[in-house]
């Protein structure tokens, strides 16, 4: 503690520039700690960003390859319960075989098997087995598959009830079988009434999806626990590390380069799918991005250090005559705080504090009185000018209606429109820039009839009271401009009828008001610019940071939220404390 203490004191007593070193040495050290550590966390962490990214990619990939086989499967089912197939099928169960009929029938079947393959794009040919032993294909069935291979695969599909069922491919088939029996469903029976058998190229398939993998010089290697199924290149894929088929990743050398392999088995199919890149390329940027940092940091920290140093008595040594100045001000001798020499004649920040520091001297009296004065002034006159804002605005719009709808020969419209202006401007003239609750929500009625009478049946108004408000006062034609607000962005855009909700409840120590729109919305960026009154209202609009000023003049403790999704609508909400009426 007393070491603490020492190097505290010690550096309390420190002039200007030499605190100003140290607390550079200070910053420029933990800026390089921090450095250093924040390359070695993420060089630690970029193995795993790169395998997480890797896996998503491969994921994606394997989810491709997996649509399409659902789409073989599907379009097994559609030929199986094909009206066509089942008569043929059905009638070829009927026919005794040998016969002319007979033959026929399978030379249709022929026919129609190539019809329905044009179809398909993952499917190369398709063959059909009847209940005898028999069989037609299309073109593109192959022949070199194992008689007891196939006689397994169709007692598979005979043990199944009708749902399809892949095999291979195999050592010696590179085609991905499958197959599914012709069930009878004319009289709902579901007798046996053949077998379909689909072949399809299984590397066709990887590569008409290989589009998926974004990845820089990548290869692609598919395989089971038997053989190779797919690969984009002809080197052999170096062995998988101990620990299973994955889903994992490695890092391993491979022809003298470092490659980045990462590998993942589909549950459906048992099949591997491994993606195999360069790492170096990756790993080069990340290194050549270190060294330059580190290079900047320390060419930037000696040419720093030796501007400090020089900047450093340039702006401390007219700042200790300042503080000179200052410690004769708090014996209160003003006179002879001037007569210390200072640089005033400087143009930079530190003559302007100097020459502002001796007009202070001179006018501090005065300003304090004025000061005050002045504030009490400005916080009447300001709100005057807010609230003067309204009138002209609200006025030029609702007499612009009232001439159109003259113009369109609408004369009792214009005429209940002019009756509710007078309403409205009765009791906006009037000098009292607060009223109550009860008259806010009788002047936002007559606004409402106005703005009824010129959107008809575009725009549905509510105005709900919870609680006995009425008699509490707050500041005049606040809700008006949150509805006209409602309006232009809401009706004013949309097609469809825009739904206004105003509410006014009374709450234990405050009253909240609420004006809900189902309009557009507004997208997240915008709305932390409308929140932050940065956005200017569009047209002759006075905007909401008008209200917000108005509030924050009248209330000391207030709230004022604006909540919107696009889409959803937006609702804003004011909370202000009660205040009763003094008359």
């Amino acid at each position: 503690m007393r070491i603490s203490e020492k190097l505290m004191t010690r550096y309390k007593n420190m002039n200007l520039t030499r605190k100003m070193l140290l607390v550079y040495f200070i910053f420029a050290g933990f800026f390089l700690v921090v450095t250093v550590l924040t390359f070695q966390i993420t060089m630690e962490a970029f193995e795993e960003r790169l395998y997480s990214n890797s896996l998503q990619e491969l994921d994606y990939y394997v989810q491709s390859v997996r649509e399409s086989l659902e789409g073989v499967e599907e379009r097994s089912r559609e030929m199986a319960i094909n009206t066509n197939i089942q008569e043929m099928t059905s009638e070829l169960t009927e026919i005794e075989p040998g016969t002319v009929q007979y033959s026929q029938v399978l030379t249709d079947m022929r026919w129609q098997l190539i019809y329905d393959n044009t179809e398909g794009t993952e499917i190369n040919g398709v063959r059909y087995i009847d209940t005898y032993g028999n069989s037609v294909e299309s073109a593109g069935c192959p022949w070199n598959i194992a008689d007891d291979e196939m006689e397994k695969f169709l007692e598979t599909v005979q043990e199944s009830s009708g749902e399809a069922v892949f095999y291979g491919p195999t050592r010696d088939c590179g085609y991905l079988l499958c197959g599914r029996k012709v069930l009878k469903w004319s009289d709902a029976s579901l007798d046996n009434l053949g077998t379909l058998i689909f072949f399809c190229d299984v590397g066709k398939i990887i590569a008409n999806n290989k589009e998926q993998m974004q990845a820089v010089n990548s290869a692609l290697f598919v395989y089971t626990d038997e053989n190779m199924i797919y690969q984009d290149i002809e080197e052999e894929l170096p062995a998988l590390p101990e620990g299973g088929p994955g889903p994992g990743y490695s890092i391993l050398k491979y022809q003298s380069q470092r490659y980045f392999m990462c590998w993942l088995t589909a549950p459906d199919t048992g099949w591997t799918y491994v993606n195999f890149f360069p790492y170096s390329d990756i790993y080069g940027q990340v290194t050549s991005v270190r060294n330059i940092t580190l290079l900047g940091f320390g060419a930037a920290f000696i040419v720093l250090l030796l501007l400090i140093r020089k900047l450093a008595g340039i702006i401390t040594k007219p700042l200790e005559t300042l503080a000179q100045s200052m410690q004769v001000v708090e014996t209160g001798d003003f006179q002879s705080a001037k007569l210390i020499p200072m640089d005033a004649d400087r143009k930079d920040e530190v003559g302007l504090l100097t020459q502002e520091f001796r007009v202070m001297l001179d006018k501090i009296d005065v300003l304090i009185y004025e000061n005050y004065e002045k504030q009490l002034l400005l916080k009447d006159t300001k709100y005057k000018m807010l609230q003067a804002q309204i009138n002209p605005h609200f006025l030029y719009n609702t007499l612009n209606a009232i001439h159109w709808m003259i113009r369109a020969k609408k004369n009792d419209d214009a005429g209940r429109m002019i009756v509710e202006l007078g309403i409205l401007l009765r009791a906006s003239f009037d000098e009292n820039p607060y009223t109550t609750v009860e008259q806010e929500i009788s002047m936002l009625k007559s606004y409402i009839a106005i703005q009824r009478l010129r959107y008809e049946d575009r725009a549905e108004f509510s105005v709900r009271t919870e609680g006995e408000p009425g008699q509490y006062v707050m500041p005049r034609m606040t809700l008006q401009p949150l509805v006209e607000n409602a309006i232009f962005y809401g009706a004013d855009v949309m097609t469809e009828i825009c739904y206004i909700d105003i509410a006014v409840t009374e709450e234990e120590q405050s009253i909240l008001f609420e004006v809900k729109d189902n309009g557009p919305g507004i997208e997240k960026e915008e709305l932390e610019k409308v929140r932050n009154f940065t956005v200017k209202p569009k047209g002759h609009g006075i905007g909401i940071k008008n209200i917000y000023e108005r509030l924050r003049i009248t209330y000391d403790k207030f709230d004022f939220a604006i909540d919107s999704e696009p889409g959803q609508g937006t609702v804003i909400r004011i909370r202000v404390p009660k205040q009763e009426s003094e008359g």
